[in-house]
This record gives C-alpha cells, structure tokens and sequence, in this order.
C-alpha cells in the first residue's frame, strides 16, 4: 500500500513539474517572438530613415540654369530679342505671351517646342542617365509665379516640365533656382538632379 500510493505521488509530482515547465518554455517562446517583433519593427524605421531623401542647394545646379538662361537659341525675332536670336529668358517670355511663334529658317516653331526642346537637349548632356550613371533621375520646371521668392505661391502657368529617370532611385537630391521679374510676377526655373549616392 506505501509502494503503492508513493508510486501515485511521484507520476502526480512529475505530472506537475511537466505541466510546469511546458508553461515555463511557451512563456520563453512568446518573449522571444515579442523582441524578434519589436527589432522588426525598429529595424524597419532604421532603414526607411537611412532611405529618406537628403535634400540640399547645389552651386553648380544654380550655374547651369543661370548660363542656360542665356544659351542662344534657334529662335529669331529680331522685334523682341535683343541679338536677333532669342536667349532662353527671352524665349520663356515669348512662351509665356500666348506660346508666340519663332522664325527657324524657312520654318516656324512655337516657342514653348523650341524652349522644352533646347532644354530636353541640354539636359541630357549634362546629366547623361544610364545604368551605372551617378545621376538616376532629374526633373526640370520653369513657371510663372505672382511672387517669386514664394514656393507656395501658386504657379499660374507652367512653361517648361521635363522629367527623365526613375524618382524611385533617389536618395540623395540636389536642387537649384534661377528666376527673373516679368509681367509683374516672376518667371522662376527649378531643376531637381538626385541619385543613390551623392550625384
């Protein structure tokens, strides 16, 4: 009978302690997978933070769109460009004064072609995009602006919009801004040129 019933409490006994130390290991096992979480989690901010765009002014973005201003382009018209052939300022304005027509040789062109165009051609060569090219994306505008050294001012008319690459490679952005007073606003060019790495 004392066999017996010590028999009895040994198997109760270790009945108990496996229970116990099966609670013991799925209570391990849920901490583990809460911290395997949370490190996901913080990962996931830590990467997208050392993906987010770093935006900065660049010097020679500023040169090339204040030399371009005054690139000669094919457009004659003597009336209204001061060298016969129109710099793009004054090309922009043309576009802006109901998208005027330009005499090229024997053809006529309208102005905002002739503008994107030149500036299509200008860009391309400046900051050639292609596999292993520091430069992955650029993206040209040139609008009309009421104010123009307020970016939030609504742009009353777009002249220039080009865009080449993929936005989605970018991480590193440089910007510049070029603008000039006309027609009691301004006439404001801003050019974005941005890459994986510094471009």
């Amino acid at each position: 009978m004392i066999k017996k019933s010590f028999v009895f409490a040994f198997s109760e006994y270790g009945l108990f302690s496996s229970k116990r130390s099966q609670h013991e290991a799925m209570g391990f096992i849920i901490i583990v997978a809460l911290v395997m979480v949370v490190g996901v989690i913080f990962l996931g901010i830590k990467m997208n933070q050392d993906r987010a765009v770093q935006q900065y002014s660049d010097s020679n973005i500023i040169n090339f769109l204040t030399a371009s201003s005054r690139y000669t382009s094919d457009c004659f018209d003597r009336a209204r460009c001061t060298q016969g052939f129109c710099s793009l300022n004054e090309l922009k304005q043309k576009c802006y004064d109901n998208n005027e027509k330009c005499n090229i040789g024997t053809d006529d062109r309208y102005s905002c072609d002739i503008l994107n165009y030149t500036y299509s051609d200008m860009l391309s060569k400046s900051w050639r995009i292609y596999n292993d090219s520091p430069v992955k994306y650029y993206d040209l505008k040139v609008k009309y602006r009421t104010i123009c050294n307020d970016s939030a001012t609504a742009s009353l008319l777009s002249l220039v919009d080009i865009t080449a690459g993929d936005s989605t490679q970018c991480y590193v952005r440089k910007i510049g801004q070029e603008s000039f007073p006309y027609n009691h606003g301004c006439i404001v060019s801003e050019l974005k040129i941005c890459g994986k790495d510094a471009v």
